[in-house]
C-alpha cells in the first residue's frame, strides 16, 4: 500500500489509517503516539494523541489529538445510530475544546468545499444545518434561549468559483469578527471504501484544504490565523488507485496468484495516466451520505456548543 501512496502522491487524511500504515502487519506501537479506544453499542471512538516530533514524523501529521468516530453507514439514517453519533461528536468536541472556550465566547464555523460538487459539499451543507446565533445577540437578544453563545457560519466556496483563496476569506473574517474558536468542516479522502459515510475525524491541529485530492491550499492552523482551530471531516472519496490495488490483491489471494507490487503499480499507472495519474471515486449514494452526515455532524457540534439546550430549540436557529 505504501508504494501506491508514494507513486500516486496520495495524502492520508485519517489518523487511524496513518497509524495502520506505520504499524504494518507487525502491529507494533508507534513511538511518540498514544491510543485510546472506546466502544459503545453502535459507535467506536479512537483517540490518537501524537505527543512529540518523533510521533509526528512517523505519522506524517502534526502534534495534537485526533478523534475518530466509526459508525454504521449514516446514509441509512437509523435514528438510534444517529443519536449515538451525535452524542459522540458532542463529547469529542468538548474534549478538544476543553480550556479553550468560555460559555459566552464567539465561535466561527467554516464549511469548506464546493457546493456544486456533491462529494465536496459536506462543509457547506454542515453550515446549512447549524444553528447560527451571532446576529440575534446583536439585533434580537430576546429571541434567544437563555445560555446560547454567539455562533457565526461561513461557506467560502472554492477558488474556481470565487477567485479568492479560502485562507484569504477566512483570515479576513477572523481578523474582523475575532472569534475565540474556529471550527472547520471539510470532506476527506479515505484509503478504504468502507470508511465513506461511516467515519468522522475531529482534531485540534487545523486542516489543509484540498490535500486529499492533491490540490493542497494554504493551511488553516492556529499559527496562521491566531485562534485555535478544530478540524472535522468525513471521507467522501477514495482514490481509484487504492481501489485497484485492493482488488488486485484480493484476486491474487483468492486465485492463488503471486502478487507483484511493482507490476500492479505500473499497470494501475498506465490505466490512470490519462487522468494525470489521479482519479477520485465516490459512491452513487453520495447525495444521501452528504445529507445525513452533515445533519448529524451539525447537531453533534451544536450540542457541544450549546449545552443544556434541546435539539428542538436548536433547530429553530438553523438557517
Amino acid at each position: 500500500m505504501q508504494k501506491i501512496i508514494d507513486e500516486f502522491k496520495l495524502h492520508i487524511d485519517l489518523a487511524v489509517e496513518a497509524r495502520d500504515l506505520v504499524r504494518g502487519t507487525r502491529d507494533i506501537e508507534v513511538p511518540g503516539v498514544e491510543e485510546k479506544v472506546e466502544e459503545f453499542e453502535h459507535v467506536k471512538i479512537t483517540t490518537i494523541s501524537i505527543l512529540n516530533q518523533i510521533g509526528a514524523e512517523k505519522m506524517g501529521k502534526p502534534i495534537g489529538t485526533y478523534i475518530t468516530i466509526e459508525t454504521p453507514p449514516l446514509k441509512i439514517n437509523n435514528p438510534y445510530v444517529n443519536d449515538e453519533v451525535i452524542e459522540a461528536v458532542a463529547k469529542s468536541l468538548s474534549t478538544l475544546t476543553a480550556g479553550k472556550l468560555g460559555p459566552k465566547d464567539l465561535v466561527l464555523m467554516v464549511g469548506l468545499g464546493n457546493w456544486r460538487a456533491t462529494p465536496d459539499a459536506l462543509g457547506p451543507k454542515f453550515i446549512q444545518y447549524s444553528p447560527i446565533t451571532r446576529h440575534y445577540h446583536q439585533f434580537a437578544p430576546d429571541a434567544l434561549v437563555e445560555g446560547m453563545r454567539p455562533v457565526s457560519g461561513l461557506a467560502p466556496g472554492v477558488l474556481g468559483i470565487t477567485g479568492l483563496e479560502t485562507f484569504e476569506v477566512i483570515k479576513g473574517t477572523v481578523d474582523n469578527v475575532k472569534p475565540a474558536l474556529l471550527i472547520v468542516v471539510d470532506a476527506l479522502a479515505a484509503q478504504d471504501v468502507d470508511r465513506i459515510g461511516t467515519t468522522i475525524q475531529m482534531s485540534d491541529t487545523g486542516i489543509q484544504p484540498g490535500a486529499g485530492v492533491g490540490n493542497a491550499r494554504h493551511a488553516l492552523i492556529e499559527e496562521e490565523l491566531g485562534v485555535p482551530v478544530i478540524a472535522i471531516g468525513c471521507p467522501t472519496i477514495v482514490s481509484a488507485s487504492i481501489i485497484s490495488v485492493q482488488a488486485i490483491k484480493k484476486f491474487c489471494a483468492q486465485g492463488g496468484a503471486m502478487y507483484n507490487d511493482s507490476v500492479a503499480t505500473a499497470s494501475i499507472n498506465s490505466v490512470l495516466s490519462r487522468f494525470g495519474g489521479s482519479l477520485a471515486v465516490t459512491p452513487k449514494e453520495i447525495d444521501d451520505i452528504i445529507e445525513y452526515t452533515s445533519r448529524t455532524m451539525a447537531m453533534g457540534v451544536a450540542q457541544s456548543l450549546f449545552p443544556g439546550i434541546s435539539r428542538e430549540q436548536l433547530e429553530l436557529y438553523i438557517t
